[in-house]
């Protein structure tokens, strides 16, 4: 994707080895390979960094747990949340984590913790799906997704 559209790679500094291909990919396993095409990471992110974009300021929010440098965009003034990995959809509602491809649960329930504190009126998760709640609703459906994630049983997680 990168030699055809010269994209400049952006990731955090946590996440940089793994698409380099200097580290296996955490979810990697002899049962489950998971290959990917190395990139060289042209911006190496901590977290915290505001970007000016067409839809406004953007927000790199660290929200670790999916992986170990996993990020979410948030556009205050668009009221919108990228959590990509962060969170799920299920039927259009915010439907938390997903605790069977979390392997840091400990560390995902923060990371929802923090997004929970954002004005979000519409949240775009995993692989494209949507949510638009409106803010309360939104708060509502993160509280939630920390009780359900909680409730789960995160000993039968056992992702690599």
């Amino acid at each position: 994707m990168v030699d055809r559209t010269g994209a400049a790679v952006f990731a955090h500094e946590a996440e940089a080895l793994y698409l380099e291909g200097d580290e296996e990919l955490v979810k990697s396993s002899e049962e489950r390979p998971t290959v990917i095409e190395p990139a060289t990471v042209d911006v190496r992110l901590t977290g915290g960094e505001t970007f000016a974009t067409a839809a406004g300021p953007t927000e790199v929010v660290p929200t670790p747990g999916h992986s170990p440098g996993h990020v979410s965009a948030y556009f205050p003034d668009a009221e919108l949340l990228v959590s990509a990995d962060a969170l799920t959809v299920a039927d259009g509602e915010l439907a938390g984590l997903s605790p069977e491809m979390t392997p840091d649960l400990d560390t995902a329930l923060e990371s929802v913790a923090v997004l929970a504190d954002r004005d979000v009126a519409e949240t775009v998760c995993f692989h494209g799906a949507t949510s638009r709640p409106g803010r309360s609703a939104s708060k509502r459906s993160l509280a939630v997704s920390r009780v359900d994630a909680l409730s789960a049983d995160a000993s039968s997680a056992d992702v690599r």
